[in-house]
């Protein structure tokens, strides 16, 4: 087969970076003919991906499928089986170019012949890697999906920053983080969250943490928030930006990331690549979100071990407080 290139998805003039390969090579096809190639030495890994989800969800797919694929020691691949990967592969390169290098993209579904292994079959609870090793096949495909850990990929945060494009905007209608200004971004999800037993926080739990250690807390989270709240201008900005650009802004401008919703891996992926990696999130222990009551969900995989969970004080004292991990 011939490398080819996809067009851009509407509103995504980039020329795509990565090559498509024509759906027989590198895996063996029955039609073959008397004249072999070279043989393939590589092995590869590649996953049933949760394609019709969102941005979020691709980037800790797609994320981990490369960190699990380095600790293998074998190629991380992507099958462009229906358009939902189609749409799943240009959103995520139009954000994360220099990651979508590191894949081999296949136009076509994973061949029959490939056994399929069942390995992250639970969403948000990490599962080592390591017990794969033995496998000796050379086409590994993985029966899970969405693999929400951080600890599929616990040292490539600053390659997975360097994969990011560069901004195509200076962000004019929105502050930028310079000597003088501390930006603190603040997630909130709501809209598609509303009735799907993933929390959303209330109007009371944002407000009261935006105001946290106004006036007490260690002296380095008392300096961080004597720049949001001491006697200097706090000025407040609505991001009308693009998701893409979202990401991007956070990681040049967000010196803090508060995520209110503590499910939304949207929120999530803007704390995990912001300039400040100082990071705050609604302790999940404390709300009622259904992941928790399912067994699907395990914090100390999902939230990095230096962001900081936050949470209402008790029942009748609104004021928001650090959790004790």
């Amino acid at each position: 087969g011939h490398p080819g290139v996809s067009s851009p998805a509407p509103g995504h003039p980039d020329i795509p970076t990565y090559r498509i390969i024509s759906p027989l090579f590198p895996f063996p096809s029955p039609e073959s003919s008397g004249i072999q190639n070279p043989p393939d030495s590589r092995k590869y890994v590649s996953s049933i991906l949760a394609a019709n989800s969102r941005l979020g969800n691709h980037l800790f797919e797609l994320s981990s499928l490369y960190g699990i694929s380095k600790k293998l020691n074998r190629t991380p691949t992507f099958f462009i089986q229906d358009s939902y990967h189609d749409q799943m592969i240009q959103d995520t390169d139009f954000l994360i170019p220099g990651l979508l290098d590191k894949f081999v993209v296949v136009n076509g579904t994973a061949p029959s012949t490939v056994t399929q292994i069942e390995f992250g079959m639970k969403c948000c609870m990490f599962e080592e890697p390591d017990r794969l090793k033995n496998i000796t096949e050379q086409y590994l495909h993985l029966g899970g999906h969405h693999y929400h850990s951080w600890k599929y990929f616990p040292r490539l945060r600053s390659k997975l920053i360097r994969f990011l494009k560069v901004p195509t905007t200076n962000f004019p209608d929105l502050p930028k983080s310079e000597p003088g200004n501390y930006i603190s971004c603040i997630h909130i999800r709501r809209t598609d969250f509303n009735g799907t037993g993933f929390h959303m926080a209330g109007n009371d739990f944002i407000l009261n943490s935006i105001k946290k250690r106004k006036d007490s807390g260690s002296e380095c989270d008392h300096r961080v928030f004597r720049g949001r709240f001491g006697n200097l201008r706090t000025v407040a900005f609505i991001s009308k930006n693009t998701p893409p650009d979202d990401i991007l802004y956070a990681r040049y401008h967000c010196d803090a990331v508060l995520i209110t919703s503590p499910h939304s891996t949207f929120g999530w992926w803007m704390g995990f690549l912001s300039k400040g990696n100082m990071v705050y999130y609604n302790d999940i222990k404390f709300t009622d979100d259904q992941s928790m009551v399912s067994g699907n969900f395990e914090p100390d995989d999902y939230f990095p071990p230096h962001w900081k969970p936050i949470r209402y004080g008790d029942v009748n004292n609104l004021t928001v407080v650090e959790s004790l991990k």
